[in-house]
């Protein structure tokens, strides 16, 4: 062997053209993957709209099956068109890498001590306490407002916990259960309720850092000093009284002893991973991988009363009111709707009681001899006031501070002493409703003649809402709850949270405005009357009714009147975490950048988003689908059988059969061998006997001359040339280029309705530009009329009508057949703008004569 031979590189023999049917599969596949993908990146957008409520597990697995279908869609373009492109590849890994990456970004965890007292929490530490513990620091730190002593378990104790191996199970426990909610769908009820356990469970079993574990119990004693106090051990999550309430959704500790101090934290930070927390972290659109649990730890107060303000009256929305709900004891009874408790409507600028109601408080709830315990309160007290003139007045001085502080309304529990100190134990910004309907007589009149079942109780959130009565008594349980329904209950129980998003509206025997349940209804616009004391009386099973939760009262059957103001449920998703991470995603998939496929930087190395590949892919297969016949002619593709069809029509038409799309092979083919459902249809409407194929559509002088003009500048290769129809029993690929316009239509329409779709596209023609844009506006309205979508572009359209059922698909196709024969040459009659609405109008009224054709009708 020579030198020259011994280093002469061998070529590799060229891999064998795909055949005619590989390519139509292959076809299919970009098809197919770029309507699947067109869909999914709708639905995200959609999503960015915050109307609907979505998790993680969702986001990630429709990036997943994006990220399949632009993966087939562009190897199905490799494989057709001999891997000309090999750079999109490239461009889907690039850009498949980044999504991935803002999908998997984290938010650091603040650095900061394991426990910090809140008397010596400087603002650079705030981000390390959680929502609540902050907002007390504010409180007492900068506006010196009186708050019990207290101490947090910072998100760096939360972090160490989370971090650790457990001494028999692989990982950290935050992997592992990061590996659990991964796979969590939310909207799988039971599934949340298996998986709430499981979850909890693996929170229980962690052993609590020694580290951490003897430093609770020391701080705890100090609090709880020689006397022995009790404390109280509450959560302070990263996002909670910040992005959200979360009133009700984790667990709280009162009474707890130094030594109890550990197990109590572990339980909190276990209750974010409780059932009704993981359905609210969802509707409110935040992380669970991002969840993070700060604990706050205060001296227990011994409590005379205590309560809820809210420095702005939420049921009327006049900043000058303020509402306070007061009990005796301590509140959690009250927040967990076990307790009628009295309510205050004061002015906020000097504490004047303006209006009271007094519930009866038959019991509170005291920490004595080391324990909580609900103790029978003294007859003479049940139905007093729990708060005296002095302490409205304190309470509004208070709502005053915090309102010029931070500008906008608050929600604060505060307790009073049994010397009359009042505390304040937890501050948040209170949402109320933006939109609101006047508390007169115009509603009241429009629902006169309707009959009242319940009036009374209390507004917890305002909305009208309609639905059958479902009563949750006698040991029912929350799964059993349907959607849609007014939901009767006991009492106002934050365990009732989970059901809201799907309920109508609730209705309650016991409870207070100013509970947990309250403040979650509103923030989800559920309407909530509580109070009540008797709905659980006056509903039955099953009864239609209509809610009104702006005048306190039940009607039966739906009023209408009333049904006018309902409201869409609330979801608060946008700029939640949730949202911003979808963005950031759809900021990678969506947009589109490679517009003009005639620009020289309509290039797969130019995509920068998912859209620009599935674009670029879905033209080129386009392309290379128009150009097979110029391949079989040429030899690059191997040919099938061309069968020109039997036609009186000037169209010199092909039909290339992959299988069983006619009935014979025999040339011509009659028309009635056409076994292609879609081509079958299509030809109906092309050959539809009352359109006209004989000789040219008049036109007036000036189009005339713009033809001549346009015919100089760019004269036609050959005027009948690639006009061809790919068919199979459910399939036609057809492309026409008559004259100076192409026009194409791919379709498949079968038995399964979400499988069927028509594409459309046209362009083109022999005037003028604004000649065509006018025909191209008189396709678009006629298109529009029949329910296809449009998208234009100057003179090119393309449309697309999807999911319908076999036989709406060949009624479509049909008029899309007519349509096209109508329009051929159009464009030269279009002298002026009024003409494509008037044809367009006569098309679709069956008046197919074009000007100058005109028959007597």
């Amino acid at each position: 062997m020579g030198l020259f031979d011994f280093f002469r590189r061998k070529k590799k023999p060229a891999p064998p053209a795909p055949s005619l049917k590989e390519i139509w599969r292959g076809f299919q596949r970009v098809l197919s993957g770029n309507n699947e993908a067109l869909v999914l990146m709708g639905d995200l957008e959609e999503k960015l709209l915050g109307h609907d409520g979505f998790d993680l597990h969702y986001l990630r697995s429709r990036i997943d099956l994006l990220d399949g279908h632009l993966a087939d869609l562009v190897s199905a373009l490799q494989a057709i068109s001999g891997s000309r492109w090999p750079e999109l590849e490239n461009a889907r890994g690039r850009i498949k890498e980044a999504i991935h990456q803002r999908l998997a970004e984290r938010p650091p965890c603040p650095d900061s001590p394991l426990l910090v007292r809140l008397e010596e929490a400087t603002p650079e530490l705030m981000p390390a306490l959680g929502g609540k513990a902050g907002n007390l620091v504010r409180v007492k730190n900068q506006l010196h407002l009186p708050v019990p002593d207290g101490v947090v378990a910072t998100l760096a104790a939360y972090r160490l916990f989370m971090e650790q191996e457990h001494p028999s199970e692989p990982g950290t426990l935050l992997e592992r259960l990061s590996r659990r909610l991964a796979v969590l769908d939310l909207a799988d009820e039971t599934l949340v309720e298996k998986t709430s356990r499981e979850l909890q469970a693996m929170v229980l079993a962690q052993p609590v850092p020694e580290e951490l574990a003897g430093a609770l119990v020391a701080e705890a004693r100090r609090l709880a000093g020689p006397e022995g106090r009790g404390l109280a051990v509450r959560s302070s999550g990263a996002r909670e009284d910040i992005a959200a309430t979360f009133a009700g959704q984790y667990e709280s500790y009162l009474g707890v002893a130094p030594n109890e101090v550990p197990e109590r934290w572990r339980q909190v930070v276990a209750s974010q991973f409780g059932e009704r927390a993981l359905i609210y972290f969802k509707i409110q659109g935040l992380l669970l991988e991002e969840a993070a649990m700060g604990v706050l730890i205060q001296r227990l107060v011994e409590a005379r009363a205590a309560g809820v303000m809210f420095t702005t009256d939420p049921e009327s929305g006049d900043s000058n009111h303020m509402v306070i709900s007061a009990v005796w004891g301590l509140a959690a009874d009250l927040m967990g709707g076990q307790v009628s408790a009295d309510e205050y409507l004061v002015a906020k600028d000097r504490g004047r009681l303006l209006k009271a109601s007094y519930g009866c408080k038959d019991h509170r709830l005291v920490f004595q001899d080391g324990r909580l315990i609900r103790q029978a309160v003294e007859p003479e007290l049940v139905e007093a006031p729990a708060l005296d003139p002095g302490d409205l007045e304190q309470l509004a001085a208070f709502a005053r501070i915090l309102e010029n502080y931070c500008g906008c309304p608050h929600d604060v529990e505060w307790v009073k002493d049994l010397k009359g100190q009042i505390y304040l134990v937890q501050s948040r910004h209170l949402n109320l409703a933006g939109d609101r309907v006047p508390l007169g007589a115009d509603m009241a009149g429009a629902v006169s003649g309707a009959k009242v079942l319940l009036e009374g109780g209390r507004v917890g959130s305002q909305g009208v809402a309609a639905g059958p009565v479902f009563r949750l008594y006698d040991g029912r349980n929350l799964a059993d709850v349907p959607a849609g329904v007014v939901l009767v209950a006991p009492r106002t129980t934050p365990k009732l949270a989970p059901v809201l998003p799907r309920i109508a509206a609730i209705v309650t025997d016991v409870g207070s405005a100013t509970g947990h349940l309250a403040l979650v209804a509103r923030e989800y616009g559920v309407p909530a009357l509580v109070d009540t004391l008797k709905a659980g009386e006056l509903l039955t099973e099953g009864q239609e009714v209509t809610v009104d939760a702006f005048h306190g009262k039940v009607y039966l059957g739906r009023v209408e009147e009333l049904l006018r103001y309902q409201r869409r449920p609330t979801l608060h998703l946008l700029n939640s975490p949730l949202h911003e991470k979808l963005r950031a995603v759809v900021d990678l998939i969506a947009p589109l950048n490679l517009v003009d496929r005639r620009s020289s930087q309509f290039r797969p190395e130019n995509c920068r988003t998912y859209h620009d590949v599935t674009r670029f892919a879905h033209e080129k297969a386009i392309q290379v689908m128009f150009g097979l016949m110029d391949s079989v002619e040429q030899g690059r593709v191997p040919a099938l059988r061309l069968l020109k069809l039997k036609t009186s029509l000037p169209l010199n038409l092909h039909l290339v059969d992959l299988g069983d799309g006619l009935a014979s092979h025999e040339t011509p083919v009659p028309p009635e061998d056409i076994l292609s459902v879609p081509m079958r249809a299509l030809w109906r409407g092309i050959s539809h006997p009352g359109i006209s194929w004989a000789g040219p559509v008049p036109v007036n002088l000036g189009g005339f001359l713009q033809v001549l003009g346009q015919t100089a500048i760019r004269p036609p290769e050959r005027f009948w040339d690639k006009t061809y129809a790919i068919v199979a029993a459910n399939f036609v690929n057809y492309a026409c280029r008559l004259g100076y316009h192409f026009q194409s239509v791919d379709s498949y329409c079968g038995p399964v309705a979400a499988d069927n779709y028509i594409n459309f596209a046209f362009k083109g023609g022999a005037a003028d530009e604004t000649r065509r844009i006018r025909r191209i506006r008189l396709i678009a309205y006629v298109l529009e009329k029949i329910g296809f979508e449009v998208e234009i572009h100057l003179d090119v359209i393309r449309a697309r009508f999807r999911k319908r059922p076999a036989a709406e698909t060949e009624e479509r196709l049909d008029l899309v057949g007519r349509l096209m024969a109508y329009v051929r040459q159009m464009d030269m009659v279009m002298s002026d703008d009024d003409i494509p609405l008037v044809l367009a109008d006569r098309f679709l009224a069956g008046h197919y004569d074009r000007p100058g054709e005109e028959r007597g009708e």
